[in-house]
């Protein structure tokens, strides 16, 4: 036999007593086969440990064990995240005033906002799955924002023509600002909930959120901007989006470069 069907072979049985004959010749012939026999055959009484640490371990384990209070199920994570997106575009709609909804025709009230909805609801839900750990993600949740913030910039960029805007850049960041004000609330009220779940990523987590938040923001911005070139609304409304996300990207890592700084600096 060989040293190594000797290691199948222990690890097969519960015993090492009665040993085949070949096991046996091969234990006469190795010193390396032998003494492992031997370290497993003694009496492992001997290496246990004494009372006292056992009662030490104990206390240490025991010591700042506190009950913890479960995570409640996904869908009201989901529909916590909905009644932000709600609330927060309901308030910003009334108070900059619809003028974007009534120059929009059917068809672009359908695809834009339809859009917008399918975009708040893929990225709410991998919120929620990343508040769970071990939970299956349908598409990467590294690549999903990135994906969101595309797929609406490519059919802005089909959707809408180019056309003449004076005072591109003044109206240009006015939306800009107008866009980040009810993104940046929408952010916070999305940390009061994300703060309850169980986070392995923070700064996965915090650019997910950041495109949330972008696009409540965007979603104000289509309810009340008029100004219908593409240009604007791919620099200045998109634009709310990728500031956004890149701001939650960096908070998230800033937030995980604290958390590796306190462990390195208690263990």
């Amino acid at each position: 036999m060989t040293c190594n069907e000797i290691d199948d072979l222990i690890s097969s049985r519960s015993s090492l007593s009665g040993l085949p004959p070949l096991a046996a010749e091969h234990l006469a012939g190795c010193e390396r086969c032998r003494n492992l026999v031997r370290v497993l055959q003694e009496d492992s009484s001997r290496h246990a440990p004494s009372q006292r640490g056992l009662g030490q371990i104990k206390a240490a384990v025991l010591g700042d064990l506190e009950p913890v209070k479960p995570l409640a199920p996904a869908f009201a994570f989901l529909v916590a995240f909905g009644f932000i997106f709600l609330a927060v575009t309901a308030v910003g709609s009334f108070q900059l005033r619809a003028f974007g909804w009534g120059v929009l025709n059917i068809p672009q009230r359908v695809v834009v906002f339809g859009s917008l909805a399918a975009g708040m609801g893929l990225l709410a839900s991998s919120m929620a799955r990343q508040m769970f750990p071990g939970s299956k993600h349908l598409v990467s949740p590294g690549w999903l924002p990135v994906g969101v913030l595309v797929f609406l910039t490519l059919e802005a960029a089909a959707l809408f023509q180019p056309r003449v805007e004076l005072a591109f850049v003044s109206n240009g960041l006015g939306c800009l600002r107008a866009g980040l004000s009810y993104a940046i609330p929408g952010a916070l009220l999305l940390w009061l909930v994300l703060r309850h779940g169980a986070i392995l990523s923070p700064k996965l987590t915090a650019a997910t959120a950041g495109g949330f938040a972008g696009l409540i923001g965007l979603t104000v911005l289509e309810v009340h901007c008029p100004i219908l070139n593409r240009y604007h609304i791919l620099i200045w409304h998109m634009g709310v989006v990728l500031l956004s996300m890149l701001g939650g990207l960096s908070l998230g890592a800033a937030w995980e470069r604290i958390g590796t700084w306190r462990k390195d600096g208690f263990s």
